[in-house]
Parts: structure tokens; C-alpha cells; sequence
């Protein structure tokens, strides 16, 4: 099924850098209902992905940001997409920004596809294997010395997390949720701070963080499991409490200094 993919992704991304880069630093950001900014790079991905998807894949679900409803939620298969992750950066010229496509199997994430056209850079898991640019990666921890050792953060979670118990844990953010965990599945961080985000937050790059051996526990300790994100009161598809994705060594000891 994936295979047949491959001709259609390189199609969203060739129009996704095109549409992009065109914006890049010129455009002007609106700001939604719920006080995040969209811009018409959001929306007009949002409906090609979406309208293309229907096509290739009548029975498979869809949820996409930009869009109001999902389209058969409930579907065994279900891609979900975010046509621009780090609209924030994007909207003020940092470089770290793009799409994600996340496919779940019985909402468990199985494939993901990235695309960040101001870096140049190119992201693919499926069936546990990652690519980088089109050439295999393998996925897992690298070699460190310690001055290098890195967790990835989001831009408000000082305000949920006792970040001063973190002394000596470089903390940094990139401004794409995607981005960092690409970067933790690639052996380029150890963990990530997941802030509570949407399921299109995440999915894409959950397939990579899997493939590389990660776990996930909310910040409190709890155990994380994907169908939370099916059941949230009120706001649907979003986490209820600040998630730790990462190696396990460094996982359990975040959660020992975040709860000491």
C-alpha cells in the first residue's frame, strides 16, 4: 500500500516547497479561535493532502488540523496531518518548520513522512525503517560526550514543569513538536518535553521515536497510551498532561528529577 505512496509524496512535497518557500518570510499569520496562528500555507495543504488522500484511499479515515471534521475517525487506517508544523516559527522567519503525515494502524502509529523545505531536509519511517533525504538511517542513540547530551522542549512548559530541577540538562527548542522527535528517533537528543498538544502534534513522529527503542511516560509518571488521545473530555485528540518521549534511561531519570 505504502509503496504505491511514494510517487504522490514526492507530488506534495515538490507543491508543499513550492507554496512554502514562496510565503517564507512575506506572509502574514492570522490567528484562530483558540489562539494559534494559521496562515493560507496551513489551509491550502490542509485541503490538497486531505482531497488527495480521499482519492487514493476511500475506506481510510483522515484528520488534518486545518480541517473542520475528521473524515471517518474511526477507520482502522487513519492519516493524520499536519500541513504546517511550527506555523509560529514559520510565521516569524525562523527556519524550522514543515509538514507532517502520520499514518496509524488501529491507532497505533506506524509510518510517518516530514518535509522541512527551509532546511532542506526529508523524513521517512515506515515498517521501522527511517530514511533521511531518501538514503537509510539507522535509527537509535549515537555516540555523545556528555557536554552534548540534549533534551528537547516547547516554548511554554516552564509554566507546568519545575524546569529548575533540571540543572545541568541542556533544554532545547526548535519550535516544531515533529521536529523533536524526529531528532530524539535519530539519536540527535536524548528525550523530548512534549507540551499538551494534538494528536497531529505528534503521530508522524511517534513512527520514528518507536523505531528507535523510545518510550513514552507523562511527566507525573503515568503511562501513556495512544488511545488517550481518542478520549479526551472536551477537546478532542489533544494530551491531557505534558508527555517525556525518549530513551529509557534518560525517561526514568527526568521523571526522578522533575518529581525530587
Amino acid at each position: 500500500m505504502l509503496a504505491a505512496l511514494d510517487a504522490q509524496l514526492r507530488a506534495w512535497y515538490r507543491a508543499y516547497d513550492a507554496r512554502a518557500l514562496a510565503a517564507y518570510r512575506r506572509i502574514k499569520a492570522e490567528t484562530k479561535a483558540d489562539g494559534t496562528t494559521v496562515t493560507a500555507v496551513d489551509r491550502e495543504t490542509s485541503a490538497e493532502i486531505v482531497a488527495d488522500l480521499r482519492r487514493l484511499f476511500p475506506d481510510h479515515g483522515i484528520l488534518s488540523e486545518e480541517e473542520g471534521e475528521p473524515h471517518r475517525p474511526d477507520a482502522e487506517w487513519l492519516w493524520v496531518i499536519d500541513p504546517l508544523d511550527g506555523t509560529a516559527s514559520f510565521a516569524r522567519s525562523h527556519p524550522v518548520w514543515g509538514l507532517g503525515i502520520g499514518l496509524l494502524h488501529c491507532r497505533e502509529p506506524v509510518a510517518g513522512f516530514l518535509r522541512y523545505p527551509a532546511v532542506d531536509e526529508t523524513y521517512a519511517c515506515q515498517d521501522g525503517r527511517v530514511q533521511l533525504n531518501g538514503t537509510p538511517f539507522a535509527p537509535g542513540p549515537s555516540e555523545f560526550t556528555r557536554d552534548t547530551r540534549n533534551v528537547l522542549t516547547a516554548s511554554q512548559l516552564h509554566r507546568e514543569l519545575p524546569y529548575q530541577k533540571l540543572e545541568r540538562i541542556k533544554l532545547r527548542n526548535y519550535g516544531s513538536n515533529l521536529y523533536h522527535l524526529v531528532l530524539v528517533g535519530l539519536g540527535r537528543a536524548e528525550a523530548v518535553l512534549v507540551p499538551r498538544c494534538y494528536l497531529w502534534d505528534v503521530a508522524a513522529g511517534l513512527a520514528f521515536t518507536r523505531a528507535a527503542g523510545c518510550i513514552e511516560r507523562y511527566a507525573d509518571g503515568s503511562p501513556f497510551e495512544m488511545a488517550h488521545l481518542f478520549a479526551s473530555p472536551g477537546k478532542p485528540y489533544r494530551l491531557a498532561k505534558p508527555l517525556i518521549v525518549g530513551y529509557a534511561a534518560q525517561v526514568e531519570e527526568l521523571l526522578a528529577r522533575l518529581a525530587g
